[in-house]
């Protein structure tokens, strides 16, 4: 079946003339080089990357069709022949790396811009981490951050995946505003995504990760004690007649209730208390969901995110603090019990990727999601399908 491609070949022919860039339309693949006055022919020789001759074929023509050959890397030599058919000289053996070039993809999860901020001391460099995801990703794919002629120096750039690139941006003198992205595969048309990052200044509130997390620690010690005047209160209300409440995943204030959103019952028998020393995955789903409730941020009251996983907060958007897997994992928990049922499928594939060790708390709240399926809408119920096994599947 024909694809509309372009395909580019990277080498070197010694003593020809080299054709600069190779490409064909509907997915022929050439090598070729400038014709030799009075040769009589041509003779050409591939071999694979272990040394094994694949091609030696004698032709009439200055190319020679490689569509058998799949992408990797290969050496290739050639000779003009003389009126008896036979090689002149042979040029040295070159590399040959056939490569497909497709148009690429980029994905971005959010409308909003990727927010790259600068440092207030200008001392040392503000290096700021950056991924980009889409298809067709190559190590000759050209990535440029720029606005209206100004660009962002990119220190580094490393293809992970045909799906992922890592980047490393240096914002120490960059202009603040939005930056689009324009990432290019040889021989296509780029493509570009506008407005994909924003570097902005320093925020004189913007607090220290350290000292933040001491602070939520000194936040969990208080809300611990008014959830255990909560806990007074519902005990009473269960005494009055009313055993069967349950506790919900979020304060009614953190996100809207939606009748597709499963809270699985947890009786006010049940006083669960944060446990001291023990890992978040280890963790119950009932110990998980308290930590929730008590690890407010209360220094950003424009958000319901778990403090923990909280980088900076701004007036009209907050940064995420993704330092540790514990970090993500807590905010992909925090997804996995919203009301939200995009939230809570890609929390599914979350899990279920980073499944090593097992996040014991999304495990019992997928497993109870799953028993309660019912109630899903057939997308969700399909992803969970899809997760959940793999998610039981994973050993530590």
């Amino acid at each position: 079946m024909k694809r509309s491609i372009f395909t580019k070949y990277f080498f070197s022919l010694l003593w020809f003339t080299i054709v600069s860039a190779l490409f064909a339309e509907e997915g022929t693949k050439l090598i070729a080089w400038k014709p030799i006055s009075d040769a009589s022919g041509y003779q050409i020789q591939i071999k694979d990357k272990v040394g094994k001759i694949i091609l030696d074929k004698k032709i009439d023509t200055p190319y020679q069709s490689i569509e058998e050959l799949p992408s990797g890397m290969y050496m290739v030599r050639t000779a003009p022949l003389n009126l008896f058919k036979k090689p002149v000289v042979w040029s040295a053996w070159k590399d040959l790396e056939i490569i497909i070039s497709e148009p690429p993809k980029v994905v971005k999860e959010t409308e909003t811009p990727v927010i790259l901020s600068k440092q207030e001391s200008k001392s040392e460099p503000t290096i700021k981490e950056l991924t980009i995801e889409g298809e067709h990703f190559l190590e000759a794919t050209n990535v440029d951050l720029s606005k209206k002629g100004d660009k962002l120096p990119i220190v580094s750039k490393e293809v992970k995946t045909s799906e992922r690139i890592d980047l490393k941006v240096d914002t120490t003198e960059a202009k603040t505003g939005p930056y689009d992205l324009t990432v290019t595969n040889p021989y296509q048309k780029p493509k570009v995504v506008k407005n994909f990052v924003q570097v902005e200044e320093p925020k004189s509130n913007a607090q220290d990760p350290k000292q933040t997390s001491k602070e939520n620690l000194e936040e969990i010690k208080k809300n611990e004690r008014v959830k255990s005047n909560v806990e007074s209160s519902r005990q009473n209300e269960e005494k009055n007649g009313d055993s069967t409440k349950s506790i919900s995943v979020t304060k009614p204030s953190d996100l809207n209730q939606s009748q597709k959103q499963i809270t699985p019952p947890v009786t006010t028998k049940q006083k669960v208390n944060l446990p001291k020393g023990k890992s978040f995955h280890d963790f119950t789903y009932e110990e998980m969901m308290v930590f929730l409730e008590t690890d407010v941020a209360v220094n950003c009251k424009n958000t319901k995110i778990p403090a923990f996983t909280l980088g900076e907060c701004h007036k009209t958007y907050v940064i995420l603090n993704f330092a540790s897997e514990d970090n993500q994992s807590v905010f992909e928990f925090y997804k996995l019990v919203s009301d939200n049922e995009s939230n809570r499928i890609s929390a599914y594939r979350y899990f279920s990727k980073n499944c090593n060790p097992v996040f014991k708390p999304a495990l019992e709240r997928m497993e109870l999601q799953w028993k309660n399926r019912t109630n899903l809408d057939p997308e969700e119920r399909q992803s969970l399908a899809v997760e959940l096994p793999k998610f039981r599947a994973c050993t530590r």
